[in-house]
């Protein structure tokens, strides 16, 4: 699940999963789905884009 590879992300980078965007292959990663769903494999590259709140 996407779900889990954002929470390994949250345990190495201390980034909660409401706060990340991971992307492949030019497409927004849904939590629910499955990585193979995306045909990602071992050795992969995930881009991470942070989504912060605004505000003043």
């Amino acid at each position: 699940q996407v779900s889990q590879i954002k929470e390994k992300v949250e345990e190495k980078e201390g980034i909660p999963p409401v706060q990340q965007r991971l992307i492949y292959g030019g497409k927004q990663m849904v939590d629910d789905k499955s990585a193979s769903e995306y045909g990602l494999e071992a050795g992969a590259t995930l881009h991470l884009v942070l989504a912060l709140r605004g505000g003043y």
